[in-house]
């Protein structure tokens, strides 16, 4: 695939099918917007191909991004990135995870986890990252326990 944006490439009405139903290209583009946290991919020749595009994202992602090797994206962090990235390729590993705290002047811990895909016959097809900032799971560990629809209360805007 070439740095043609994937909306250029299937329209967003096109309906894409999985093997657990099917949905259209807008409405999965929608979902992935609202959860709260953010994913990447690069493939598996470590080409860096997708992002959700959250609102307040953790890690600032530019579309300019898209389709650069993914080493030239983390030169401060190359070597790392190589490490984990020949781990998954190698099939040595399926998955690294991380805590680090937030930036600098900022309070708040951020997990991140690196997976590899793999088709069903085991291919190794690139790279998922999940990036997860912990503070907006803070205080709210099991304060809800309904017991029925009636006692789910809707989360306030902020």
């Amino acid at each position: 695939m070439s740095k043609d944006k994937l909306s250029d490439l299937i329209s967003p009405e096109a309906v894409i099918n999985f093997e657990t139903g099917a949905i259209q290209a807008s409405t999965l583009d929608s979902i992935i917007n609202l959860l709260p946290f953010e994913m990447g991919f690069c493939d598996a020749n470590d080409i860096f191909r997708w992002y959700s595009n959250n609102p307040n994202r953790v890690h600032g992602r530019r579309k300019e991004a898209i389709g650069r090797h993914v080493l030239e994206l983390h030169p401060k962090v190359a070597h790392h990135v190589e490490k984990l990235l020949n781990d998954f390729r190698s099939g040595t590993r399926d998955e690294w995870e991380f805590w680090f705290p937030k930036r600098s002047g900022e309070s708040g811990q951020i997990y991140q986890k690196f997976m590899a895909v793999r088709d069903k016959n085991g291919t190794y097809l690139g790279c998922m990252d999940v990036t997860v900032n912990m503070d907006l799971f803070q205080g709210k560990e099991g304060k809800h326990t309904p017991e029925t629809i009636d006692e789910f209360k809707a989360v306030q805007p902020k």
